[in-house]
């Protein structure tokens, strides 16, 4: 009876393991990309969006030109980065669909760039840019 208690708790655990395991937090990125999806989708959003994504692009690319090792040779690579705004417009983090390192550097370089006043806190954008990697 003792073993078969056992067992039966033995495998509640490795079915409770199994399923912890299964359910895992999304990555930051997929976060990153799933906020500026519906941010985009809301009207106040889409309006803060279409008046200033062009400036957040414009503004950005010397922050990426900081963070990327500088090689003639390095083919050309299209990829999306992920701000975060504050309501303020201060980029609080940036996340690459590249690299975490990229993303890190990006986020320390970019401390003093301004965007335009976000319709709230923790305002994602999604900014899509191309460089030579």
């Amino acid at each position: 009876m003792r073993r078969a208690l056992r067992q039966g708790v033995l495998l509640d655990v490795l079915v409770l393991a199994a399923s912890v395991a299964v359910a895992a937090p999304p990555t930051v990125l997929k976060t990153a990309h799933d906020l500026a999806v519906a941010h985009a989708a809301w009207p106040q959003g889409r309006s803060w969006l279409d008046a200033n994504k062009t400036k957040a692009g414009q503004l950005v690319i010397p922050v990426l030109n900081r963070c990327l090792p500088k090689s003639p040779e390095d083919e050309l690579t299209a990829f999306s980065i992920y701000l975060r705004l504050s309501q303020k417009g201060k980029i609080l983090e940036v996340v690459t669909d590249l690299d975490a390192a990229l993303g890190r550097c990006m986020t320390n370089e970019a401390r003093e760039v301004r965007l335009p006043e976000a319709p709230r806190e923790d305002f994602w954008i999604q900014v899509n840019l191309a460089a030579g990697l």
